[in-house]
This record gives C-alpha cells, sequence and structure tokens, in this order.
C-alpha cells in the first residue's frame, strides 16, 4: 500500500472525527494527486488507503466477525510463507497471536496498522529499523496516524519544530522522532505502537540489538550462514514479485545481491543510473554480461525540473530535498512500467564494517563508543553553514549529534565500540535518511533490499568485527556466491577478492585511492561541478531563476522560514550566494521546506 491515514477516538467525538478524517482524504487528493483505494470507518476510527503510483497496494482489510481492520505498507514477508498481497492471512494471524508476536514474525521493510474492533485500539508494527516512515499527530480527542508528516500537519495549526528544520537545512536530514513540525512526530523502530481510544498512546519494542550476540558467527560459519539468509530472501522476493529490476553498479551491497539472485535462479534483469562514461556504469555493464543478464542503463545527466521538483514533494512530505528527488522520481517512473519491484543493496554496509575506520586504533575494543569522534567525523561533517541561524536557535552540531548517539546507543556500553558503531548507523542514518528515500519511493511503487531482511540483518551484527573489517565478510560471501563477480575490479580497480600473497599484486589501487580521498579531505575542491547535473545546466538557483514560482517562494520578505531565521538571514543568504557544493545544497533546501510550508499554508482553509 502507498499512504494510510487513520483517526482514533471515542464514539461520543465521531461526528467531529469525521470531519477531521474527511478534511484529511482532501489533504492527500490534492497534495498528493491519489484518491483513496478503500475507507473504513466505524464509531472509534476512521482509515482510508491510497495505492502507489503503479496501482499496486491492497487496500484496508476489514474482519466482519470482530469490525478488525488492516493496513499493510511496504513489502513485508512472514515466517510462515504470507507477504505482501496476502493481508487477508496475516490479519487472520493477528487474530489468534496478537501484534507482538505477529511483529516478531515479520521482516522486510514494513509498517503494518491494525484496527482491533474488539479493543477498540489501533496497533502500528514498525520495521526493525523504522525506516518505512509512520508518524502520530494528537488532537484534543483522539490521534491522527499516517505516513505522511504533512497530510497530519495539514489536520490543524502546527509550529515549526526549530531543531527539526535547522537539522534538515543544514544536513537534509531529521533525527531521533522530529519532522518539520512540533505536533507530529515520527513513531519508533522495531516496536508494537499501541493508540487506544482514550489515554495515551504506548510504546512496546519488540526488537532490540541488545539481545544478539556480537562474535556468534565465525569463520566459514559465518560466510554459509549469511550465503544461505541472503538465498531465501532473494527465493522469497522472486516468489512474490515475477519481474524485479535489481540495482547493480560498481561497488560490493549491490553486487553481493545481484550474486545471491543468480545463485537462486530467481528471474531478474539489472539497472544502473549515472554518466555513461562513470567508473559505476562501465563496471555494472561488464558485470551484467559477465552473467549474462538484461541489464538498463539510466543516464543522470539531464537537469531537474521544477515541474519534477514539485512532482517529488507528493512523495517526499519535503523532508528530502526535492530537487534530488526529483531525479530519483524520474528514474523510477521509468523503470515500473516494465518491472514490479526495485531491489537495492543498502544495509549491505554493515556487513562490511563502514564508518569503523574512526574507531582506529581500537577497533572491536570492548569500549564506549565516543559519540563526539563520530558526531563529528561523520553527522556534523556534513553540516552546511551557508544559512546562519539566529545565535540563540544555532546548534552546535557536533555536541547536538553527539547527544543523539548517545541517547540512541543507551544500553550497550558493554557491547563492542564496532557493535555501538552499526546500531547509531542503524538507528539514526539508516532509520531517518535511507528511511526517508525509500518510504518516498515506496509511493511509487515496491522498493527493497534484502539485506535489511531480519534474517540476514542479524546475521551481519553477529560476526565479529575482526572478519568484517576491510569488507571481508562480502569478500569471502562473492567467492561463495558468484566467483566471477568476486573476480572482477571494482569502481576503484581491485578485486573483491580475500587479499593472499598470490593475488596481492592486484591491489594496487588500494593506496591510490584512499590517498585521494585524504588528500580531498585536506584540500576539499571548491565549486565543483556536479557530475549528474549536466556540463551546461548550471545549479538549480541558476536554472530556477526565470520561474516565477520559485521567485515568489525565495523572496525573502515573504519567507515563511522568516520566522524561523529571520528576513535578514535569509536576505544575506539569497542576495549573497557562496560558491560550492555547500551553498547550492542549501539553497535547494530551503527552496524544499518553503515549498512545504506555503504548500500547507495552502490547506489552512481546510482545517476545521
Amino acid at each position: 500500500m502507498g499512504s494510510f491515514l487513520a483517526l482514533v477516538s471515542r464514539p461520543e467525538h465521531q461526528a467531529e472525527r469525521a470531519r477531521l478524517f474527511h478534511s484529511g482524504l482532501g489533504t492527500f487528493q490534492q497534495a498528493k494527486s491519489r484518491a483513496p483505494s478503500g475507507v473504513v470507518e466505524a464509531d472509534w476510527a476512521s482509515a482510508a488507503t491510497f495505492p502507489r503510483l503503479n496501482g499496486s497496494g491492497a487496500p484496508a482489510l476489514p474482519d466482519a466477525a470482530t469490525g478488525t481492520w488492516l493496513i499493510g505498507l511496504g513489502t513485508w514477508f512472514h515466517r510462515d510463507g504470507p507477504r505482501s498481497g496476502d493481508e487477508a492471512r496475516l490479519l487472520q494471524r493477528y487474530l489468534e497471536v496478537g501484534a507482538e508476536e505477529l511483529a516478531n514474525e515479520l521482516e522486510g521493510f514494513f509498517a503494518v496498522v491494525i484496527g482491533d474492533g474488539r479493543s477498540r485500539e489501533v496497533f502500528v508494527v514498525t520495521d526493525l529499523v523504522g525506516s518505512c516512515h509512520c508518524y502520530a499527530r494528537p488532537w484534543e480527542h483522539g490521534t491522527a496516524l499516517s505516513n505522511s508528516s504533512f497530510a497530519l500537519a495539514a489536520l490543524g495549526p502546527v509550529s515549526l519544530d526549530p531543531v527539526g528544520c535547522q537539522e534538515f537545512l543544514r544536513t537534509g536530514s531529521m533525527y531521533e522522532d522530529r519532522t518539520f513540525y512540533q505536533e507530529v512526530r515520527k513513531l519508533g523502530p522495531a516496536a508494537v505502537h499501541r493508540i487506544p481510544t482514550v489515554g495515551q498512546r504506548s510504546e512496546n519494542r519488540y526488537w532490540s540489538m541488545g539481545g544478539l550476540s556480537p562474535d556468534r558467527f565465525q569463520g566459514a560459519t559465518a560466510v554459509t550462514r549469511l550465503s544461505e539468509d541472503l538465498l531465501r530472501a532473494a527465493a522469497r522476493v522472486g516468489s512474490a514479485f515475477p519481474r524485479p529490476v535489481c540495482d547493480l553498479t560498481g561497488g560490493y551491497d549491490s553486487r553481493a545481491v545481484v550474486a545471491a539472485f543468480l545463485k537462486s535462479g530467481v528471474p531478474f534483469e539489472t539497472v544502473v543510473t549515472g554518466p555513461a562514461l562513470s567508473p559505476d556504469v562501465t563496471v555494472s555493464r561488464d558485470l551484467a554480461r559477465i552473467a549474462g543478464l538484461r541489464h538498463t542503463h539510466i543516464s543522470t545527466t539531464e537537469p531537474v525540473s521544477w515541474e519534477q521538483a514539485k512532482r517529488a514533494f507528493t512523495v517526499t512530505d519535503g523532508e528530502y530535498d526535492l530537487v534530488e528527488y526529483g531525479r530519483v522520481f524520474r528514474n523510477h517512473e521509468q523503470l515500473l512500467q516494465r518491472y514490479d519491484i526495485s531491489i537495492n543493496g543498502s544495509f549491505g554496509e554493515i556487513a562490511r564494517g563502514y564508518w569503523w575506520e574512526l574507531l582506529f586504533p581500537q577497533i572491536g575494543a570492548r569500549q564506549i563508543l565516543d559519540a563526539r569522534r563520530v558526531a563529528a567525523g561523520r553527522y556534523a561533517a556534513t553540516g552546511s553553514p551557508s544559512l546562519p541561524f539566529p545565535p540563540e536557535a544555532t546548534l552546535d552540531l557536533v555536541s547536538h549529534f553527539a547527544g543523539i548517539i548517545e541517547r540512541t546507543n543507551a544500553g550497550l556500553d558493554l557491547f563492542p565500540n564496532t557493535f555501538q558503531m552499526d546500531h547509531a548507523y542503524l538507528m539514526l542514518r539508516m532509520q531517518r535518511w535511507q528511511g526517508r528515500i525509500a518510504s518516498s519511493t515506496d509511493q511509487l511503487w515496491p522498493c527493497l533490499s534484502p539485506f535489511m531482511f531480519r534474517s540476514v540483518l542479524e546475521t551481519s551484527l553477529q560476526v565479529p568485527a575482526r572478519e568484517r573489517r576491510g569488507s571481508g565478510l562480502v569478500r569471502r560471501l562473492l567467492v561463495d556466491l558468484y566467483p566471477s563477480f568476486a573476480n572482477f575490479p571494482l569502481e576503484h580497480g581491485y578485486p573483491p577478492l580475500p587479499v593472499t600473497w598470490r593475488n596481492l599484486h592486484r591491489f594496487w589501487p588500494v593506496p591510490v585511492y584512499y590517498g585521494k580521498r585524504v588528500l580531498a579531505k585536506v584540500f576539499p575542491a571548491r565549486g565543483a561541478a556536479n557530475p549528474s547535473a549536466g556540463a551546461n545546466s548550471g545549479p538549480p538557483r541558476v536554472r530556477f531563476a526565470p520561474v516565477g514560482e520559485v521567485q515568489d517562494l525565495m523572496r525573502p520578505t515573504e519567507m515563511r522560514l522568516g520566522a524561523l531565521v529571520g528576513e535578514a538571514a535569509l536576505t544575506r543568504f539569497l542576495e549573497g550566494p557562496g560558491a560550492g557544493g555547500s551553498y547550492e545544497q542549501t539553497w535547494t533546501r530551503v527552496l524544499s521546506l518553503e515549498y512545504t510550508l506555503r504548500a500547507l499554508e495552502g490547506f489552512a482553509c481546510h482545517q476545521p
């Protein structure tokens, strides 16, 4: 299912809830250009579903005997065989075992929303990482739920969340439970959220990394276990979707996914996006030729138009850079005409020890993760200072993210620092950055990574640090799954083979590659062109300058962001453009948030 809206209240407030609910339906239809595929209304709850752009997704499924209904978002798989499309069986299982037991039987990228007619309460089951975004908003007599923060904000007056907005404008993502609005909060990961008609909602975590053993799978056992998990995941995807298309780039993760699909015997094709001569594209073309796969190349050199950026708003709610996602939207729109689901390699980096270099020389030590070092090296490092906030409101990004990391990792102090790093990476970056992309794309058509399956993720997390360092685990995995892929060089010029004395000569590009990375950090390029933007297109700020609608949005005296940033700061920012990617990136984020706020203002007349 692409989207949903649900409201819960006591029966005596049914009339008021109905007015609010139908106002929300109007917002969805106008702002997102989608009509509901199904509506369920009772005296205690109202719910509606909206299909994906490709028309897929089952509407809310009711049980006549109990008055219970179920909505399945994303792409879920049940351990006993049912999967997305089998919502009737999932509802029956819930009626037998309840929400907590059901949660432990699911895997994939999903959120399951259940309205229990017997107890008159709604349950929302979120996936392990909370990548399938869902939000809640309290109102005077109940709670509203949706996977659209914008739809919830449009139900009534809202105030901007200064922390969430600053996180977005400076880093491109928001964290913890924040949205643009103080009244709208994201539901947490790996939890059963209970929303009753009376009283406060509650959250019960059904899964935690604290229950795993960091050294459980070692040596050949680890490779065999991860290989079997990936093959099983590929087979399950193939059984549910007859026409999958897999990303295939020059790196490790998509290569491992494609290798698993090849070995599982599932029919599929591959795709790569990027400039024709980029290493990703040229390597992927050779890999597809080696495997005998039908391969599609989608160029990304054409600039994104303003109309395409506005279309991105219909699935992102403005929570992702509209210009950046406009290109993603355009790419997937081409693919969904021919295929049933998009398969990618996200989460594969967990098996490769991602960001562990920040832990050197104590990689794998059982000591508390240095939150400030991680915050400075990754989360705050990309923070743009191009748009200054008032001094009293400006976040010290290093301290801010260090606090988030410490709160997120509370209770994991006795685990290896690599385990703590993995947890922070999953619950921060993958939940909010990757999850925002995936949640947006899922409104177009199904998208999924086999590395996100609970079985695959748990195996990856329970392999010792010494075996995952340097992508050692994935190198051995590729040899096991598809040796030809392990033998063919990555986009950096060296092969993803386990390093031995016999093949050491093939890794001469490694010091060259990492040397260039170090130099790039010490002497960052300024004003470098974006290779995917087109050689003569110019940045969006220049290309959109003649567009009247953009001119109106970016007029400092009238910008809604002025209440948060200040008119003077906006004027300096817009009239004195800086050089380089940091300024241009901030400019498109400002445009995205301002467009969202204007769109929200346009629905004020619909608010009861």
